[in-house]
């Protein structure tokens, strides 16, 4: 179930990564002007028809954003099955801090920014407000058009934030990569925890770079898959229905020597 995938990061380290993958997500169909029925493909999914759309160009990162201001949800989008909902009924900002409520274990949707991004590195921020061992969540990468898996999640890739799983990488819906051949299952972190406790602020940096997706946790190189498809696509937040709190969501242009996730410093 795993196969050698040497690759080089700043401390030399090899890593090998677990296999798994769905098949790629059928183009959508040129309209008719008819509704039609949802598409079933995977055990659970159907047909998207909000998340994104087809003709969606990618926005060059040039700078440095600030992608969550601290002060209101302006430019966020909540997505419940697939269409728009009401963003207050799961996320509110106070103190400078966005506030994910929910209902623990109840998955309810995502929180997506609407611009398809390529060739980034985005920084974010979290921490979990409640001592409960099945705190999950995950940062969505390359959000995508195509079936939703169980209803709700979209096709990209998950960076897992799961209490003492953060820095697994996880294929929803119908996107692939080369580490992850078989459903159900995930590119496992290739170092030990590096979260911290319960209650303190943890740090993840992304960064994609054409079809490769790398990760480090708390400054620490945790792991990497290849060979994306979808290569592209909206950012966005899991809400698995437990309670957390994100800040210093930054996202900054790649340089053209840089190979590996390196932490970005907050405020």
């Amino acid at each position: 179930m795993r196969y050698p995938a040497p690759w080089l990061l700043p401390s030399a380290l090899i890593f090998s990564f677990a296999h798994a993958a769905y098949s790629p997500a059928p183009e959508a169909p040129a309209s008719s002007g008819k509704p039609s029925a949802p598409t079933p493909t995977l055990a659970g999914s159907t047909a998207s028809p909000a998340a994104s759309t087809s003709t969606d160009k990618s926005v060059p990162v040039t700078k440095s954003l600030e992608l969550f201001n601290g002060k209101d949800l302006a430019g966020w989008l909540y997505i419940a099955a697939g269409q728009p909902a009401d963003i207050s009924k799961v996320a509110q900002v106070k103190d400078g801090v966005m506030v994910v409520t929910g209902q623990a274990g109840k998955g309810t949707g995502f929180l997506e920014l609407p611009e398809v991004r390529e060739n980034y590195q985005l920084h974010v921020e979290w921490r979990w407000t409640a001592e409960n061992p099945k705190n999950n969540s995950g940062v969505l990468i390359h959000i995508s058009p195509g079936p939703l898996q169980q209803g709700l999640w979209p096709v990209c890739f998950q960076f897992q934030t799961k209490t003492t799983r953060a820095g697994d990488f996880i294929v929803m819906a119908t996107a692939k990569c080369a580490e992850i051949t078989a459903p159900a299952v995930q590119a496992d972190r290739k170092k030990d925890n590096s979260e911290k406790p319960i209650g303190e602020w943890n740090s993840c940096d992304i960064v994609v770079r054409g079809d490769t997706i790398e990760c480090a946790v708390n400054g620490v190189a945790q792991n990497k898959i290849t060979q994306c498809v979808p290569s592209s696509g909206k950012i966005g937040f899991q809400l698995e229905g437990y309670a957390y709190e994100m800040r210093n969501i930054k996202l900054s242009p790649l340089e053209p020597d840089k190979s590996a996730a390196a932490p970005v410093k907050s405020n």
